[in-house]
């Protein structure tokens, strides 16, 4: 994982649990996500290739109970992100407003998407300030 040892700490101080090598396989609910199912992952080294890529493990499936889901997906706006029709700045980030709201009111996004510090750090605390916002912003639904 491309962080500081000091920050993998501090994110599991704050309760963060980790699920190194999974793949989620299918995001499940009615009307709301009530679930995820995942699929454990192995790195495997490709001939030719000079890294380790993950690869899933047939019928290691399993699922686990949640309530939202925050998608990491990198550090650019992905094409599939791009056709909900958000509003993007002259550097291919999404706009948001103080609170990490989006264009669409309920989007939000944060970290390198939004245009913020590009650490590790500085992403963690945009996406807990980001959920802070999802969370006020649900309670007036």
């Amino acid at each position: 994982m491309p962080a500081e040892r000091k920050e993998i700490e501090e994110a599991k101080q704050e309760g963060i649990n980790f699920l190194f090598q999974n793949n989620i396989a299918q995001i499940k609910g009615n009307q709301k996500v009530e679930k995820i199912e995942l699929i454990k992952t192995e790195l495997v080294q490709r001939e030719g290739e000079t890294r380790a890529v993950p690869v899933n493990i047939e019928g290691s499936n399993y699922e686990i109970d949640t309530d939202y889901v925050v998608m990491a997906l990198g550090s650019t706006v992905a094409e599939e992100v791009l056709e909900l029709g958000l509003t993007i700045n002259k550097w291919g980030n999404i706009c948001v407003c103080e609170n990490y709201q989006s264009s669409n009111p309920k989007i939000f996004a944060g970290g390198d998407l939004a245009g913020g510090k590009g650490t590790v750090a500085w992403a963690a605390r945009s996406g807990r300030d980001a959920a802070y916002s999802i969370k006020e912003y649900l309670k007036k639904e």
